[in-house]
C-alpha cells in the first residue's frame, strides 16, 4: 500500500496506541518517566493545546513543565510513515510527544492558543471553561474591523484624556453608517477648498507664477474658496446661530470642483490680479488654514489633491482597496459596488526614508477587559514599498506597505542602497537611522508616546462592547503612518497578526512577541516580580468600589428664594438694544459716569497711571483724559465694531447665483487703494514678494502671527522654503481706516482681533 492512499482517521486507532506504547515500553525508565510527567502536569492543570502552528508557544510552555495535548486530527502516525525524520532520535522524541498526549487525552486543557486559519474551526465553551486561559478574547473586538474602527474613533472624544488617552488617526466615513455618505460629500467639499488654498501659498513661496497673463481661471475661484472656510470656521465655533451662512447650490460645487481639478490635475493657472486684492486674499487665507487646523489637525499632512482611499469592509492584507481624488469617481465605484466600503482621507505627505513610502507595526496586548489592562511591545519593525513614492500614479505598489503586497513586486530601479531588499527595517535600524539624520529623541519623545496614547485611547472607546473575560488574552497589531513632524497616525488595527517568518526581521521579532506573552500571561500572574519581556504596561484602569443603595434613600434638598429676590417693577421693553442714558455718544468718561450714577458705586473704575486719548463727536478739541484699562476695553469694543463693519465689506458675496461666484469688495473701503498702492498691475507672484518680506520683518514682535500654520514645499520647488506670509496687507488696510475715522487712536489691531468677528 503507498502512501498517498492511507486515510488518517481523527486520533489514534487502538493499534497505533498499542504501537506507540510498545514502542515507548522498550525503554522501561522512559515509559514510567513520561507517566509521572503527565500526572503531574494534570494535578497542576498544565496542559495546553495548540490549534495551528506555533512553535514559540510550544517551546515556552514546555520549558516551564506543560504537556501538550494534541489536536484529534493531528494524533496520528504521518510524520512517522512519511519518512519526515531522518534519524532515530527524531522518531523517538514524536512517539513520545503522541504517548504523552494520549496520556491527558481525556483531560480539558488549562491553555489555548488559536492562530487565525484555525479560530473558526475550534469552539469552546467560555462559560463551562472559565479557568482555560485563551488567546482570544470572549467577544470579537469591533475595533479590528475596518468599519469598527471607523465607528470607534467617531466616539472616541468621549473617551479622551489628556496626554494619555488621545487617538489621531484619518477622517474615516462608513457607508453603511446612515448619513455618512453625506458626511463625506461635505468633507470632501470642504477638503477642496482648504487644498486649494494650500495649493496656492505652497506655489507663492516657492516663487512659482501662477498670477499670469496666460492663466484660464479667475480670481472667483479663490474667493469662493475663502468664504467656504469662513463659513466652516462659523460653524465649528458655533457663530453660525447668529449669522446666516449662504446656501449653496449643487451647480455652483460643480463649477467649482471642475475649476479645481483643473488647478490641481492639469496644472492651470490663475488670471492675473487687476484689482490689487491678491495680498488680502493671500494674508486671509493664511490665516484661515491656521483657524481651521485647530478642528482639523490632519490639514498639515493631507496635501492638496484631496486624494480618498477607499477599503472593502470585508477584505483583508490590501485586497480591493481603490483610491481616487475625484468626487465622482469615488460615488460611482459607491454605488456600483454590492459590499460595504470605509473612505478614508489619504495622508499624502507622509514621513518618508530615502523618497520611500514606510508604516510602522506595532503589537499590543490586552490581559483584561475589566479593568482594561493593556501591555505594549517596546519591539516593532517598518514595512516598507517597493516603489518611490508618487502622488502621480495611484497604483498599489507605491502606496500600500502591506507585505503580503509588497512580496508580489520587484523593488524599483534607482533605489537608496541603504533600503533593505526585503522591504523591511528592525527597530534598532531604523534608531540608527534617526540618530544619523539627527532626530536620535524622536523616538522616545514622540513616536512611542503617540502611539501607546492612540492604543489606550481606542481601547476605553470599545470598552462597553467587551463583556467581562477572565483568564482571556489577545495580541493584536497595529498600522501607525508617520507625517513630517513624526506624530504617528492609526492607520488600522489586526487581531491575530501574522507571526509568520516572512523575512529575517520577522524571523527575529514574532518568535521574540510570543515568548514574551508567555511570560505576561503564565510568569507574571503566578508572581508580580517575574520579568515581562519586552512588554511593558502602558494601562491599568483605576478600579472604584461601586457603592449600591435603595432607590427610598434617593432625596432632593432644595431652598426657598426669599421673596425680596423676585422683581416687583414694570419692565419697560425698548424698541432697540441701545441704552437711552447713554445714547450713541463716544465718550468713555461719559459712559463711565452714568455707569457709577447707575450702579452707585466708585470702585468700579480705577484710576489710570498714564493718559490715553480718545475722540469724541461732541468734544473733538477736548483736551486728553485719564481712563483705566476698564475704559481701554471700552474703546476696543468701539473698534471692533468698526472691524466687523470693514471685514464684512471684504469678504461679502456679491451675484452668488452665477456659477462659483462669490466677491470681495474692497472698493468701499477708501484705504484700501492707499493701502495697495506699492502693488500695481500684478503679474506673477514674484511683483508682490517684496511687500511680503517688508510686512514679515515688521510682525516679529506678534508672537500669534509668528507662529503660523506652516505649509510643506512642493516635490519640484526649493528646499527649505515655506509659506510664511502675513497678515500685515490687511492690518495696514483696518489701520489706515481707523486713523481716518480716530486720527488719535493708536491702537494696533491684530489677525487675531480681526478674526473675532467671524
Amino acid at each position: 500500500m503507498t502512501h498517498e492512499t492511507i486515510q488518517f482517521s481523527a486520533g489514534l486507532s487502538s493499534k497505533e496506541k498499542s504501537y506507540v506504547i510498545s514502542s515507548c515500553q522498550k525503554k522501561s525508565n522512559r515509559y514510567v518517566d513520561l507517566k509521572i510527567i503527565a500526572s503531574k502536569a494534570i494535578r497542576d492543570n498544565k496542559i495546553f493545546i495548540i490549534y495551528g502552528s506555533c512553535n514559540a508557544v510550544k517551546e515556552a510552555l514546555l520549558e516551564r513543565g506543560w504537556v501538550e495535548k494534541m489536536p484529534t486530527n493531528r494524533m496520528n502516525l504521518s510524520k512517522i510513515r512519511t519518512d519526515i525524520f531522518s534519524s532515530k532520535t527524531k522518531i523517538q522524541n514524536e512517539l513520545e510527544r503522541l504517548l504523552l498526549s494520549n496520556f491527558v487525552e481525556k483531560h480539558n486543557p488549562n491553555f489555548v492558543w488559536r492562530t487565525k486559519d484555525e479560530r473558526r474551526d475550534t469552539t469552546i465553551d467560555m462559560k463551562n471553561d472559565c479557568n482555560v486561559i485563551i488567546n482570544k478574547l470572549e467577544t470579537d473586538a469591533t475595533w479590528t474591523s475596518k468599519q469598527g474602527l471607523c465607528s470607534s474613533i467617531k466616539r472616541n472624544y468621549w473617551f479622551h484624556i489628556e496626554d494619555e488617552a488621545e487617538v489621531n488617526s484619518p477622517r474615516s466615513y462608513n457607508t453603511s453608517d446612515y448619513g455618512d455618505i453625506e458626511c463625506f460629500v461635505k468633507d470632501y467639499k470642504i477638503t477642496a477648498c482648504t487644498s486649494l488654498l494650500k495649493w496656492i501659498l505652497s506655489m507663492v513661496a516657492n516663487d512659482r507664477p501662477i498670477f499670469v497673463t496666460s492663466g484660464n481661471i479667475s480670481m472667483k475661484v479663490m474667493v469662493f474658496a475663502i468664504n467656504r472656510c469662513k463659513e466652516y470656521l462659523l460653524r465649528k465655533q458655533n457663530k453660525d446661530i447668529d449669522q446666516p451662512i449662504q446656501t449653496i447650490s449643487n451647480r455652483q460645487w460643480d463649477s467649482f470642483l471642475k475649476k479645481y481639478y483643473c488647478i490641481i490635475a492639469k496644472d492651470d493657472v490663475f488670471q492675473p490680479d487687476k484689482a490689487n486684492k491678491l495680498p488680502v486674499y493671500l494674508s486671509y487665507s493664511k490665516f484661515l488654514l491656521k483657524e481651521i487646523h485647530k478642528y482639523r489637525p490632519q490639514l498639515s499632512c493631507e496635501g492638496c489633491h484631496n486624494i480618498w482611499i477607499i477599503k472593502p469592509g470585508c477584505c483583508s492584507r490590501g485586497r480591493g482597496i481603490r483610491m481616487a481624488s475625484k468626487l465622482g469617481v469615488i460615488m460611482n465605484l459607491l454605488n456600483k459596488a454590492n459590499t460595504k466600503y470605509v473612505i478614508q482621507k489619504y495622508i499624502e505627505e507622509p514621513l518618508l526614508i530615502h523618497e520611500t513610502k514606510f508604516d510602522i507595526r506595532q503589537y499590543y496586548l490586552v490581559t483584561s477587559t475589566y479593568p482594561l489592562i493593556i501591555w505594549m511591545y517596546k519591539d516593532c519593525y517598518l514595512k516598507f514599498s517597493s516603489q518611490k513614492y508618487s502622488l502621480k500614479d495611484y497604483h498599489e505598489s507605491i502606496h500600500l506597505t502591506n507585505n503580503a503586497v509588497q512580496r508580489k513586486y520587484g523593488n524599483c530601479s534607482g533605489r537608496h542602497a541603504d533600503l533593505p531588499n526585503n522591504n523591511m527595517w528592525d527597530l534598532d535600524k531604523y534608531k540608527s537611522y534617526l540618530n544619523k539624520i539627527g532626530q536620535d529623541d524622536a523616538w522616545d519623545t514622540i513616536i512611542y508616546p503617540g502611539m501607546k496614547k492612540s492604543i489606550v485611547s481606542i481601547m476605553l472607546s470599545c470598552q462597553d462592547s467587551l463583556s467581562v473575560s477572565k483568564n482571556r488574552f489577545e495580541l493584536y497589531g497595529c498600522d501607525f503612518l508617520l507625517d513630517k513632524e513624526y506624530k504617528p497616525w492609526l492607520i488600522e488595527i489586526n487581531s491575530c497578526p501574522d507571526l509568520n517568518h516572512t523575512t529575517h526581521v520577522t524571523a527575529k521579532i514574532c518568535p521574540a512577541v510570543v515568548s514574551d506573552i508567555i511570560k505576561v500571561v503564565i510568569d507574571y500572574s503566578n508572581n508580580p516580580k517575574a520579568s515581562t519581556g519586552r512588554f511593558q504596561r502602558i494601562y491599568r484602569q483605576p478600579i472604584t468600589t461601586p457603592r449600591y443603595t435603595n432607590a427610598v434613600e434617593l432625596s432632593l434638598r432644595g431652598y426657598s428664594l426669599p421673596i425680596e429676590y423676585f422683581y416687583k417693577g414694570k419692565i419697560e421693553v425698548h424698541e432697540t438694544y441701545e441704552d437711552p442714558k447713554f445714547g450713541k455718544q463716544y465718550d468713555v468718561k461719559e459712559v463711565l459716569h452714568s455707569l457709577k450714577q447707575a450702579y452707585n458705586t466708585e470702585t468700579i473704575v480705577k484710576q489710570p497711571d498714564k493718559d490715553f486719548s480718545f475722540p469724541d463727536k461732541k468734544k473733538r478739541a477736548s483736551m486728553h483724559k485719564t481712563v483705566s484699562e476698564y475704559e481701554m476695553n471700552v474703546a476696543a469694543s468701539v473698534i471692533n465694531g468698526q472691524l466687523d463693519e470693514l471685514m464684512e465689506k471684504i469678504t461679502s458675496e456679491g451675484s452668488s447665483s452665477t456659477e462659483n461666484d462669490v466677491k470681495l469688495d474692497l472698493r468701499s473701503c477708501p484705504s484700501s487703494q492707499k493701502s495697495l498702492n506699492p502693488i500695481q498691475n500684478v503679474r506673477s507672484v514674484t511683483d508682490f514678494k517684496t511687500l511680503f518680506k517688508k510686512s514679515a520683518n515688521q510682525l516679529t514682535a506678534l508672537d500669534d502671527i509668528i507662529k503660523t500654520f506652516s505649509f510643506s514645499k512642493l516635490d519640484d520647488g526649493p528646499h527649505g522654503k515655506g509659506s510664511v506670509i502675513e497678515c500685515r496687507a490687511i492690518e495696514e488696510i483696518i489701520e489706515h481706516s481707523i486713523k481716518m475715522k480716530y486720527p488719535r487712536h493708536k491702537t494696533k489691531i491684530s489677525c487675531n482681533t480681526l478674526h473675532k468677528t467671524y
